[in-house]
């Protein structure tokens, strides 16, 4: 059980990171066994569509857990009590249970019509593989209660523990593929990571019981009103977010069997740093900033703040230069195998390379999520969502139609380097600290020029077609 927990942050980060290898290496054996078994066709393409749309209808509900729900929980804790704030929590541990659980009834019903609106694949497609979707609807209601529970552990410290649902999900992935992917064929996928959440909610509830001794059944404290305006633009805003996540899966889907299942492959490499390293630093500083904040710390945040987006965002910028210089033998160690053809590895190879530039600003724009909703100003999340995905969503259809998928990564990291950069104005200005903003913002700019001048190098060599 300690090795769960961390009062140190800096520990946490570290031992949190520590116990992420594993899972995201599980997880990566995962997709690459998937390409071996499977390749790329209509059948994993429409596997990859539907589990990222499932995923992203779970993150609707999780945003609201992060942005809104663990702070006034941990609020209340500081300034009330913890069996207050176990009481709020739980009142949306149980909503949310109600409602995920409603959620894939319905889905159920009429599924291969819903499929055909929300896609462009053709009817036959849909037809061959709809025992497939119906198969990953239960992820919607698992992934929803098993991450709200995670998220509360590591409010308490116990950093290490949303890390599991990487490790026990992949894990029981990894097992089901070798050892029924002859019988089961794709539908194995969905089949192994069912039950990897069901022995994550085992895993969970007896951890809240056993190391927070939680009643889930305990009279649950509304508090819908202290919340509600935060809710909104917190909701509002990652509704944002999901239709600008939505669109390029829709176009891509209109592409040549196959492309979407290579680009899925691009994004599961550059979640490796991503995850390993910017959700582990921004999910255990949320913790440290939510705790300054409710203490009223503000000139320890402001140099917080400091450090994270200069050292760590640089940090990251060198990362994703020696992968840009490196896809190419990484594409063709990790995939010159099974069922993975050429072409496919090609067009993983140029997602890999040119989207992995959006590691730095994706830091920086999570940390400023963070320190916004930290002090209640959810507000400016939602401007900032709305205008990233805005324009994000403008570039898709101005840009991708006519200079093809390889403009995809311009789309997407253009919109975050402006926004992190009124951003980082923002914060300082909100915390009286202007020194702070210049020292940021010429981080960001040497940032920004290294990754268009990596753009431009692969624009010329390659094009956007």
């Amino acid at each position: 059980m300690h090795l769960l927990k961390s009062e140190n942050y800096r520990r946490g980060i570290i031992s949190s990171s520590l116990f992420n290898v594993g899972g995201k290496s599980v997880a990566f054996l995962q997709q690459w066994l998937i390409g071996f078994y499977f390749g790329t066709h209509s059948d994993t393409d429409v596997f990859f569509f539907t589990y990222n749309i499932i995923l992203f209808l779970s993150y609707f509900f999780l945003n609201f857990t992060t942005a809104v729900l663990i702070p006034e929980g941990m609020k209340i804790r500081v300034r009330e009590s913890d069996e207050k704030s176990k009481q709020f929590l739980n009142t949306y541990i149980q909503f949310y249970v109600v409602v995920g659980a409603l959620l894939v009834l319905l889905s159920l019903f009429d599924t291969g019509r819903v499929f055909a609106f929300i896609s462009e694949f053709p009817t036959e497609v849909i037809a061959d593989n709809i025992t497939l979707i119906r198969w990953c609807l239960p992820i919607i209601f698992l992934n929803i209660v098993v991450t709200i529970m995670s998220e509360i552990l590591a409010s308490y410290k116990y950093f290490t523990a949303p890390n599991l649902i990487t490790l026990v999900n992949y894990v029981c992935g990894v097992a089901f593929i070798v050892l029924f992917h002859d019988s089961l064929g794709i539908n194995v996928v969905a089949l192994g990571l069912i039950v990897g959440y069901v022995v994550n909610l085992v895993i969970f509830t007896y951890f809240m019981r056993k190391l927070l001794k939680w009643e889930f059944f305990i009279r649950p404290a509304g508090r819908v009103k202290s919340i509600l305006g935060s809710s909104i633009y917190a909701q509002v805003g990652h509704a944002v977010y999901l239709v600008a996540l939505y669109v390029p899966q829709n176009l891509f889907s209109q592409l040549p069997s196959g492309t979407l299942t290579a680009i899925n492959f691009a994004n599961k490499l550059i979640s490796i740093p991503s995850i390993f390293l910017v959700a582990q630093i921004t999910n255990v500083m949320a913790i440290k900033i939510n705790n300054l904040v409710s203490s009223n710390q503000l000139s320890e945040l402001s140099r917080l703040i400091k450090r994270l987006m200069t050292s760590v965002s640089a940090g990251l910028a060198i990362v994703a230069i020696g992968i840009f210089l490196l896809s190419d033998p990484i594409i063709d160690l990790l995939f010159s195998w099974g069922n993975y053809d050429m072409s496919a590895m090609s067009i993983t190879a140029r997602i890999l390379s040119t989207m992995i530039f959006f590691l730095p600003f994706s830091f920086m724009f999570a940390m400023y999520e963070k320190v916004f909703n930290s002090l209640k100003r959810q507000s400016y999340v939602f401007y900032m969502q709305l205008f990233t995905q805005g324009l994000m969503l403008v570039l898709y259809f101005c840009i991708i139609p006519r200079f093809g998928l390889f403009s995809y990564s311009a789309c997407r990291i253009v919109p975050y380097v402006i926004a992190t950069a009124f951003a980082s104005c923002v914060s300082a200005l909100m915390l009286h600290n202007k020194a702070i903003m210049w020292h940021i913002l010429a981080c960001h700019f040497l940032i920004t020029i290294v990754a268009a001048i990596f753009l431009a190098v692969d624009w010329y060599k390659f094009g956007w077609v």
